[in-house]
């Protein structure tokens, strides 16, 4: 799951289907991105983070991938 980007649809007050309307996209496609199992595209996880008022880095970058290469 991506904790980053669940946390910031919740602080924002954003349910699932506020967001993938705001974004055009289906709330299965947007659930699937949160959960982790599908990948957006950049020009769409640029959107999600502009919307969200966040980096793209804080919602989509994978600790375990920093820790790994360390």
């Amino acid at each position: 799951m991506r904790e980053a980007l669940y946390t910031a649809r919740k602080f924002k007050g954003f349910t699932v289907k506020d967001i993938a309307t705001k974004l055009g996209i289906s709330e299965s496609f947007y659930y699937k991105i949160e959960k982790g199992l599908r990948n957006p595209t950049i020009n769409l996880a640029k959107r999600i983070s502009e919307l969200l008022e966040k980096d793209i880095e804080e919602l989509f970058f994978d600790e375990k991938l920093d820790e790994s290469s360390s």
